[in-house]
């Protein structure tokens, strides 16, 4: 959601074993980390490095290198958000990440500000409270390890999220530049009814997408249903992802 750079890194190769050994995080809201000034744990810092690292590529989104040149991607909405993050089997270096809010700690929604009567429409058609919906975003993928299905890996295990949350709705937005949406639509996403949204700050179109975790194709419930012991397990604090 918002934001999937892409730029591959030449030469650089992942073998179907190696995916498989990605070890998958979930963090959970932070509240105690209010504003540009406090001090986020180490994990969030680390994740905002990575977003702001990826999404300025090479210059193209320059916003996202700060004046002491090191890359940032500060967001209030991470504090109370959940953070799903994949990181390398050697080294744990975080690859990819996605995040979810639960609409009713959001002091502003995106969706909202985006377009008011088409996130009027989404909840009222869906009959959803805002306690039952998720906004998602900065869904991004390091260079290296594009076009090898994590993405969708991370997708889907927010749709898990959602389910053990019980969350009957998530909502977000989705690129068009560079086919991100596409992804999305392959998942059970759908396009809402409301005009492209120009993001300058992202170099990038924006869709309003969203999801009924509830209702995805038949095809990719065994994926999803297969996030949901873990994400339960780090939830209840039995297990570390």
């Amino acid at each position: 959601m918002e934001a999937d750079p892409r730029s591959p890194r030449a030469g650089t190769t992942h073998s179907p074993e190696h995916r498989a050994r990605l070890r998958l995080e979930l963090r959970s809201p932070t509240p105690d980390v209010g504003s540009a000034a406090d001090e986020p744990a180490v994990w969030l810092s680390e994740l905002r490095e990575f977003r702001g690292r990826v999404a300025w590529s090479a210059g193209q989104r320059p916003a996202f290198r700060l004046p002491s040149g090191a890359f940032g991607d500060f967001d209030p909405h991470d504090v109370v958000s959940y953070h799903l993050i994949l990181r390398e089997p050697i080294g744990g270096q975080v690859i990819g990440c996605v995040r979810y809010a639960p609409l009713e700690a959001l002091p502003h929604s995106r969706i909202r500000e985006i377009d008011p009567a088409a996130a009027a429409d989404i909840v009222a058609a869906a009959q959803c409270p805002d306690t039952e919906v998720l906004e998602g975003g900065r869904l991004i993928v390091d260079p290296a390890w594009q076009q090898r299905g994590l993405a969708t890996d991370l997708l889907l295990a927010g749709t898990a999220l959602a389910r053990v949350l019980g969350r009957r709705l998530i909502w977000g937005t989705a690129g068009v530049r560079g086919g991100q949406e596409r992804v999305f639509l392959r998942l059970g996403y759908r396009c809402a009814g409301a005009p492209l949204i120009p993001a300058p700050h992202y170099d990038d179109d924006l869709r309003i997408i969203v999801c009924e975790p509830a209702k995805v194709p038949a095809e990719i419930e065994p994926r999803i249903a297969s996030f949901g012991p873990q994400l339960h397990a780090w939830l209840t604090g039995d297990h570390y992802c």
